[in-house]
């Protein structure tokens, strides 16, 4: 059975060798700085990721009751990469130690406990982002298999390239985030899908049923994948041909599949109903209340403005060239009628998360596969053409892929190290002398040395005004001597100021510098303004790409020698 498989691998290897080569450049593109951890670099939504998945180790309970992104298939995986990890520490002799210590820390881990528990959770945070890495190179694989299907090889490889070059799915990759192992299920259920519109092959459609409700039970917003599919199984089993006895075995049939893909992964659903209604409801409240962020413009730019950061200006460009291209193809009949079933999921998707509270750039993960898959079909009839338009095309195609290349990289080798460039600079230039005060969590923050004084706040919803308003009367009195803030935290106020204007008010008179001045800053530039205006900038550059999971640290110190009050 291995040397089958063995020999399947190469004789594929040698029908498309592109296909390696470019899920080498991913992997490469891919893992490059993933093992970048210290001083705890790494971002709310990886860490709480990582918390759960080890929740069911330390635990001993498989059924946890969080469902925060809809589903628990990311959760599991990550608790299967940690297994190595496991033994490892079993060989070692670490194994012991390392549990009881992660249980005297309890669901959260402190970044206070000692170097030997801090490099175990180091240990299984890089085993997490391997995993993103290896469902990214995944994704890569698929789409140009999905582009070959659509339309020729040549749409496959542009789709598999254009998704490397897509600087923010490849630094999204970096970590250990459900966002690019569901982009893998998803567009394997669509390869799935056009395979069985094109083939009429039942089992074929079975698998993408099940397949849809793994990138489900990976992120609840995959679930849309179920309107292409029942568009497909409507076109098969509604015609002149069929009988509504088989249309009404299919209608159970395939939704069945997808149920059981969710709850095979999402199996606390039967011990924790409770808790897996209360989040969907939250999330549906929150989907459609009135709160937004304050941007200063509407949802459909700001999305798009995420989108043409995440490609490079060239990338996108060419991408919205080619939505319009491949839309005028089919409406003229010219182009395979499967495409239309990825604008089936792309559209509703994007009316769902133009909405004011979904503007985060995570939300537009899913479109870049999508794009690519797109730009690759453009791409090559573009080249297909008459002698004049393949020779515009084949010149749009090379400054698409030079100039995203170039970003790419750019972005991966120019990562944002701020909070380790800012641990060095505080342990330099602090001593026993010096009072800080800090209004966040402490892994959004810089280490300081023993020998300073740091008054510690966490200014956030889920802890008690009580605890940290007394932070914010010293800051009124311009009591601590530096004030250390991270964008992570500040940023909120800003983007959503109604949550506690009294805040937001106090952030905003530090960055105007009234009482206190900016003496360093590390990471992306200060920036407090929410506006697509910006995101557009930012991709016709090729500077660090700002969502690339390291904070803006800001150091402040006070303008007088003494405090006010």
């Amino acid at each position: 059975m291995p040397s089958r498989l063995w020999n399947r691998i190469r004789t594929s290897v040698r029908r498309e060798p592109f296909v390696p080569l470019v899920a080498l450049a991913a992997f490469l593109l891919m893992v490059f700085g993933t093992w970048r951890l210290r001083p705890h670099l790494t971002f709310p939504d990886e860490t709480g990721a990582i918390e759960l998945a080890l929740r069911i180790g330390y635990e001993q309970n498989p059924f946890i009751d969080n469902f925060r992104k809809g589903g628990n298939f990311h959760l599991y995986l990550l608790a299967l990469s940690f297994v190595p990890v496991t033994l490892y520490w079993l060989v070692t002799g670490q194994f012991g130690d390392i549990m009881s210590g992660a249980a005297s820390v309890g669901s959260s881990p402190s970044w206070g406990v000692s170097p030997d528990l801090l490099t175990a959770f180091y240990d299984v945070l890089f085993a997490g982002r391997l995993v993103s890495v290896l469902f990214g190179v995944g994704t890569v694989v698929v789409l140009y298999y999905l582009g070959r299907e659509l339309l020729d090889r040549r749409a496959g490889i542009l789709a598999s390239v254009f998704l490397t070059t897509s600087v923010g799915y490849v630094l999204t990759a970096h970590y250990a985030t459900e966002d690019v192992p569901m982009t893998f299920f998803l567009m394997l259920g669509f390869l799935l899908t056009v395979r069985a519109f094109h083939s009429g092959d039942n089992r074929t459609l079975f698998a993408a049923a099940l397949v849809a409700g793994l990138a489900a039970s990976t992120k609840a917003t995959a679930g849309l994948l179920v309107l292409p599919i029942a568009i497909v199984i409507i076109e098969r089993h509604w015609d002149e041909s069929g009988t509504v006895v088989e249309f009404i075995e299919a209608a159970w049939k395939y939704p069945t599949l997808t149920i059981l893909g969710y709850v095979s992964t999402t199996p606390s659903i039967f011990v924790h109903p409770v808790s897996w209604i209360d989040e969907i409801s939250r999330y549906v409240v929150r989907s459609t209340s009135d709160v937004s962020y304050s941007w200063s413009d509407p949802g459909w730019l700001i999305q798009l403005a995420h989108l043409a950061e995440g490609q490079g200006i060239a990338l996108f460009l060419f991408s919205i060239l080619s939505v319009l291209l491949v839309v005028g193809l089919l409406l003229r009949g010219t182009l395979d009628n499967a495409v239309w079933l990825l604008f089936l999921y792309a559209i509703p998707y994007f009316v769902f998360i133009i909405q004011g509270n979904m503007t985060q750039f995570p939300r537009v993960m899913p479109l870049f596969p999508i794009l690519a898959v797109l730009a690759g079909v453009a791409g090559s009839e573009l080249t297909r053409s008459t002698r004049s338009i393949r020779m515009v095309g084949i010149g749009l195609l090379t400054l698409a892929v030079v100039f995203s290349g170039v970003h790419t990289v750019a972005g991966v080798a120019d990562v944002s190290q701020s909070r380790q460039e800012a641990t060095e600079w505080t342990h330099a230039n602090l001593d026993s002398s010096d009072t800080v005060d800090v209004y966040s969590q402490r892994v959004y923050l810089p280490e300081f040395p023993e020998e300073a004084t740091v008054n510690r706040y966490v200014i956030h919803s889920s802890f008690p005004r009580e605890e940290w308003q007394p932070g914010l009367e010293r800051l009124d009195c311009n009591a601590p001597e530096y004030v250390v803030l991270s964008s992570y935290h500040y940023f909120r106020f800003f983007k959503d100021p109604s949550v506690y204007p009294d805040v937001t008010e106090r952030m905003s008179a530090l960055f105007a510098e009234e009482d206190y001045e900016v003496v360093r800053t590390f990471g992306p530039p200060i920036d407090t303004e929410l506006s697509a205006e910006r995101k557009f900038r930012d991709s016709a550059g090729l500077s660090s790409f700002p969502e690339d999971g390291n904070p803006t640290i800001v150091v402040l110190k006070r303008v007088d020698d003494e405090p006010t009050c």
